[in-house]
């Protein structure tokens, strides 16, 4: 495929893809459970460091203060987040096409008040409704969670799902709308054809790929949603507190994802600033490789680039040597 070729694609693809795999495979072999190590001892069986270890060839990313490797957190915790922030993108991208389509073909005439009412969601943060909304659900209460593991986590993704299926709608509208504008759709139109058959043959054909890249900018942005909400103590699956008052626990995540080991760890940033770091970086990376992805497809499939534009170089004109007038030669002889 030309996809693979493109080298921007192919990376983003390898990372994001070997992440998943090696989540799977390293959560089977270690049976979930996470590497401890608290202390480390040289060859006399002298300490030499204790939890929170900094990194180091024991402990390629470090631990945290309880002894626990970094590393195997992030990569027990790799396939929830992932797999969650894909979800959610999907859904996203189900629920908003349908939607977008009908708005631009049946309800073109309405849809500038339909635009209006809906360009308010652009002002609001989606975090800030994200935590208003999920707060009672995923914080665990004295008395215990509320709902079950499996309600929050579905909770929370048809939250996430929704809060931004308006937005998605309205900008699929806007451009089915612009394309029936066009020729070809006219000259369907004008032969009789439906607006059902026009959406089928013409339309979404034409909006694929574009499709492909709105989802690509789904999952980008569920990923940092996500780590918006661990910053508030908001986890996926749910935020487990303790109810020791004399010496408290950080919030504490079911599943090891990677939003809940940001905010159960940001008070360690000056101390031991590895432990929080270590997230926040597979967070970046992910959101990279997805980059690349989106750019590598945009690339090969349309020609543009989304992200990283090209700078147009001026092409080297040789200009032509004019011949030097009887006036210039005079000037010359003079200042001779």
């Amino acid at each position: 495929m030309k996809l693979f070729k493109d080298p921007l694609f192919l990376i983003g693809f390898l990372f994001v893809a070997g992440l998943l795999l090696t989540s799977f495979v390293y959560t089977a072999a270690v049976d979930n459970e996470v590497y401890q190590i608290y202390h480390i001892y040289d060859e006399n069986k002298e300490l030499v460091d204790s939890a929170p270890i900094a990194p180091r060839k024991e402990s390629w990313l470090g631990t945290d203060k309880l002894g626990y490797d970094m590393l195997s957190k992030v990569l027990i915790g790799a396939k929830f987040t992932i797999l969650a922030a894909l979800l959610i993108a999907f859904l996203r991208m189900v629920l908003s096409i349908p939607l977008g389509l009908i708005l631009g073909a049946y309800l073109s005439k309405g849809q500038k008040y339909i635009n209006s009412v809906v360009d308010a969601f652009h002002f609001i943060p989606l975090t800030i409704i994200a935590l208003y909304l999920l707060t009672p659900v995923l914080r665990q209460q004295p008395e215990g969670f509320v709902y079950s593991f499996m309600e929050r986590m579905t909770i929370e993704v048809v939250v996430l799902t929704i809060l931004t299926v308006p937005i998605l709608a309205v900008l699929v509208g806007n451009e089915t709308r612009e394309l029936f504008k066009s020729e070809y759709v006219i000259s369907s139109k004008t032969l009789g054809g439906s607006k059902l058959h026009i959406l089928i043959k013409h339309i979404i054909p034409s909006l694929k790929d574009r499709f492909f890249i709105l989802f690509g900018q789904q999952l980008v942005q569920t990923l940092i949603v996500m780590a918006h909400l661990g910053i508030f103590n908001l986890y996926f699956g749910g935020t487990i507190l303790s109810n020791d008052q004399l010496a408290s626990d950080p919030p504490q995540s079911f599943t090891n994802e990677w939003s809940g080991l940001i905010g159960g760890s940001k008070q360690f940033i000056q101390w031991a600033p590895w432990i929080p770091l270590t997230p926040i970086m597979c967070f970046a990376l992910t959101i990279l490789a997805v980059t690349f992805m989106v750019e590598g497809f945009s690339r090969v499939t349309t020609g543009r680039p989304v992200y990283f534009k090209r700078k147009k170089t001026r092409p080297f004109v040789r200009q032509k040597q004019q011949p030097i007038k009887k006036e210039q030669l005079e000037l010359l002889d003079k200042s001779m």
